[in-house]
């Protein structure tokens, strides 16, 4: 297939506020104000006859003419794409990002968001050019006017020539990329591209008047202002002022003591239960002024749904804007300011959970269908580590969080009369597979409760060791896997040689998984006692800083990394599928992690259920015997189907 490598420029005025630091790009590409100053383009990987510049005007021309039966690649195709698909109609056969490409490969160097010049400079090419700081708020005819046309033509031919380059370089010689994995990032950016949710924009906008009455209601309350609840040190001084010491924390980040004052800070969640009702009406109007997400996030939905996407649009479309590898494991991530992985799910304890998801709909004679792998990663660990009694109970269909809550309690745990124990039951088997201590599991235990159940579930410190040692005892082929990734896993990752565990291959620095993909730890070093005996590792990023590393976190790490394998792996096989058993291509429309979105015709839905089951409950070469499953939901919007 032809690759064109290519790269759009736009104007833009940043003393207007028309720029992608105030506007999200949907807003900023089909505002009345968008202008293309033009693009550059470019036919193979190293061709400086086929490169070519085409004037903004000319642009609708080029791209009708522009057989689509090609690959197209820009080092942001997100941005660069949309435009070609929302303001041209042009759609290519594959869609390739070399931003993705860098992020996949040198996020763990350079961050994880690697641009052309960062990547450029790694790779010891030519230094991208700066002309487009000069153009600030300049149209094609003022930069023609102020005779900057020929350099600026020059810098864009430059930024598509690095693109090439470094696609060349990272995908065909050094092959840190597999082309393999181009189906999957042609995949993902087609969330982005073809948008096919349909806004409910009266649903986002009765959600938003609810997270503003609600808010207001709250300070009201308690006659404070923003200003009181958003400083760390002021909302400290308020909680001194009712007889509260302020809970604290070491940062991970810059080593010293800060406030505890996230949602995943345990002391800090407890004070929604303090027994003078001014600490917890205090506690609501801080979590709910600080976590401006939910507002925010409904205003730009909303901002969105007025856009017009295709010429006969007639519905307000919404774009799923998904990050590649956004994380180290390869997992996708949400972009664009919008973070669509993260919206929250309809939950009956708490009032206007899922609105969002719920405004997501299906258009008419259609409908949205939801694939979830089945505690993939509880189902990886034991069948990884060898675990063939828990594999057995998986593959039977079992009531794993049951039977282990019984071993706990020393007693038959069931759903329906246990509720409290099995969920104690659920929580050691997804989360103590992963080395996870007492006092952090007895913080996670409360900590979910609250959030899932409404109601807290304290432990105390006997019974969440008691709990973690049971884990331990049952479960000891898993805590063999942790000493042997810890010893001879790290050894190779820290001292060269090759080590294969499972479908991952080590070596010095990184893992490769069976995707071709590889897991980078970067500077990994010992951690020394005063005597000089290792007493542990760590690796250092350039985003997330110093990150200790041990047995129990590689086997997350291989867990996740695998599970993304799996799942983005079956929803390129549902698509291929979909368009030979029901004559019709249903792409991925959206992603969360263990969980693939569709939307589909109403007369495919149950061949397409058929189809979704099978796939992510089909297991790999690599993890034969695996004891995959899968639920399908459907519904006439995200929020129904689950």
């Amino acid at each position: 297939m032809r690759i064109i490598f290519f790269d759009l420029e736009t104007y833009y005025n940043s003393k207007d506020d028309y720029s992608l630091k105030v506007l999200t790009p949907p807003e900023y590409i089909l505002d009345p104000r968008f202008e293309a100053i033009g693009g550059a383009f470019m036919e193979g990987y190293n061709n400086d006859s086929a490169l070519f510049w085409v004037d903004g005007p000319d642009l609708p021309k080029y791209f009708k003419e522009l057989d689509t039966n090609i690959a197209l690649c820009s080092h942001n195709f997100q941005f660069d794409g949309a435009i070609a698909a929302w303001r041209y109609g042009f759609l290519p056969e594959m869609s390739l990002c070399t931003l993705s490409i860098a992020r996949a490969t040198l996020g763990r160097v350079l961050g994880p968001l690697p641009s052309l010049a960062k990547v450029a400079e790694y790779l010891c090419f030519p230094p991208k050019l700066g002309t487009v700081k000069k153009v600030d708020g300049m149209n094609l005819d003022a930069i023609k006017a102020a005779g900057l046309f020929d350099e600026y033509v020059e810098y864009c031919k430059h930024d598509v020539k690095l693109c090439a380059r470094i696609f060349k370089e990272l995908v065909l010689i050094r092959k840190l990329f597999p082309a393999n994995e181009l189906a999957i990032l042609d995949m993902v950016l087609r969330c982005t591209t073809e948008p096919r949710f349909v806004l409910d924009v009266d649903t986002l906008t009765q959600h938003l008047a609810e997270v503003r009455a609600k808010k207001e209601g709250l300070l009201n309350r308690l006659c404070l202002d923003k200003s009181d609840l958003m400083s760390n040190r002021k909302f400290a001084d308020l909680l001194k002022m009712f007889g509260v010491e302020p809970p604290k924390k070491v940062s991970t980040t810059t080593g010293k003591e800060t406030y505890a004052f996230s949602k995943t800070d345990v002391a800090f969640l407890a004070l929604n239960n303090h027994p003078n009702p001014d600490v917890q009406a205090l506690m609501a109007a801080r979590l709910g002024v600080k976590s401006t997400l939910e507002e925010t996030r409904t205003e730009r939905f909303i901002k969105i749904s007025r856009l017009t996407f295709k010429s006969n649009q007639t519905q307000p479309l919404m774009p799923m804007p998904l990050r590649y590898s956004a994380a180290g494991s390869h997992r996708l991530g949400g972009d664009w300011s919008l973070n669509v992985q993260n919206l929250s799910r309809p939950n009956p304890i708490k009032p206007g959970s899922g609105k969002i998801r719920q405004a997501l709909q299906a258009p008419p004679g259609y409908k949205v269908m939801t694939v979830d792998a089945s505690q993939i990663e509880a189902r990886l660990a034991v069948y990884l580590s060898g675990q063939e009694d828990v594999v057995e109970q998986f593959r039977n269909n079992e009531d794993v969080y049951s039977i282990l809550a019984s071993e706990i309690y020393n007693r038959p745990i069931n759903k329906k009369d246990n509720p409290n124990e099995r969920f104690v039951g659920k929580q050691a088997r997804l989360g103590l597979g992963y080395q996870l201590w007492w006092p952090k599991f007895k913080d996670r235990v409360k900590t979910d409760s609250i959030n899932q159940l409404g109601y807290p579930i304290e432990l105390t410190e006997d019974e969440a060791m008691h709990v973690v040692k049971t884990f331990r005892r049952l479960n000891n082929k898993i805590v063999n896997a942790w000493e042997e990734l810890n010893s001879k896993g790290i050894y190779v990752l820290a001292n060269g040689g090759e080590w294969e565990w499972g479908a991952c291959k080590f070596s010095e620095g990184s893992i490769k998984g069976p995707s071709g993909l590889y897991m980078y730890y970067p500077n990994l070093s010992p951690i020394k006692n005063e005597q000089g005996n290792v007493m542990g590792w760590y690796y250092t990023t350039p985003h997330k800083g110093v990150a200790n590393i041990y047995g129990g976190k590689l086997l997350e790490n291989i867990c996740q990394h695998l599970a993304r394998v799996h799942t983005l792996g079956a929803a390129l096989r549902i698509q291929k599928r979909s368009r030979q058993e029901c004559g019709e291509y249903y792409r991925l429309v959206h992603q969360v992690h263990d969980e693939n979105i569709f939307i589909v015709k109403d007369e495919h839905v149950d061949v397409m259920r058929l189809i979704m089951q099978e796939e992510m409950s089909r297991a790999y070469t690599w993890a034969e015997g695996c004891p995959f499953a899968c639920e399908v939901g459907i519904g006439q919007n995200y929020g129904e189907a689950k």
